[in-house]
Order: structure tokens, then sequence, then C-alpha cells
């Protein structure tokens, strides 16, 4: 099966906030991509906008923790200053997302599985609201939405390598 990377920029609220959804078909069943999802401090292993994820406790809603985003001024940055993430959702093989406070405000990341014919679709909605949202989006926003293909890349080759271990 081949995957198919979108994104959806057309998504506006009014106010003060910024969505993106971006969507993918992935080659392998929901219960393979989990473990990646699931297990935060497994993020950057992925996700080229993360250098380090340290939750304070297993995944649950209500856990919080930090996440180290990619670039050495950033990352810097925001392991001085930024108040921990929470994780908002958690359905076992169907979706995770936290909320990362940001300056006057906060921007919120949903990653969801379905099953689709022989493979999954994966959804990324990134939400960034405030006064500053434009400023977040341009820091980190942005490239979340950027690189949402090399994440799917990734994940799918750590699915398949899991499996191909597993068998």
């Amino acid at each position: 099966m081949e995957s198919v990377y979108e994104t959806d920029s057309s998504v506006y609220r009014p106010g003060m906030t910024w969505t993106r959804i971006s969507r993918a078909t992935l080659p392998c069943p929901p219960s393979a991509l989990w473990p990646s999802l699931a297990d935060v401090t497994r993020w950057p292993g992925w996700d080229p906008d993360l250098t380090g994820a340290e939750p304070h406790g297993p995944a649950a809603v209500g856990t919080t923790g930090f996440l180290v985003p990619s670039g050495a001024v950033r990352g810097r940055v925001h392991s001085r200053v930024a108040e921990p993430f929470t994780i908002t959702s958690l359905v076992q093989d169907r979706e995770i997302a936290i909320r990362q406070p940001i300056p006057l405000g906060a921007m919120d990341l949903a990653l969801r599985l379905s099953a689709v014919g022989g493979g999954t679709e994966f959804v990324q909605e990134i939400t960034v609201t405030g006064p500053l949202r434009a400023v977040m989006v341009a820091v980190i926003g942005g490239d979340v939405v950027k690189h949402f293909d090399v994440k799917c890349a990734r994940l799918t080759e750590l699915a398949t390598a899991q499996a191909e271990h597993d068998a």
C-alpha cells in the first residue's frame, strides 16, 4: 500500500486560534503504530521537531512532562521557560493528545489513528491559541505541519521494524 500524505491548510477557526489538520494513510495497523505514539519518550525517534521527551509518569490523562523542541535556540529557551505539557486524551490504539502551555495561550496537539482498508489513517491536528499565536506558529507550529511527511515515514519504519522483529 502506498502512503499518501496530505495537509489540509484550509482549516480556520475565527478569533485567536490557528488550526492545521494533516492526514496520511500508513500501510500498517493502528496497533503497530500505537507503541510509538503512546510512549511519549519515543516521540523524538520519529518526530524531527523534538530532541527530548520526559513524561512525569506513565501515559495517562493528566500525566505531565516536558518536551524539548529541536533547534539549538528554541530547545534551550523552551527547556528553561516552558511549563509542562499535559496529556489531555489517551484512547488505546486510537488517540493521544497533549496541551502545551505557551505564553498567554496553549498549543494542543492530537494524534489519531483509524483503521482503513489494509492500513491506518493517521491524523495530526495542531491548534495554537492566544494573542501570541502568530509568533508561536512561526517558532514551532509551522514546523509541526511542515514535517508531517517525515513523521509518517518514520512511524511507518518503526512499525515495520517492530513487526519484522516480532515475526
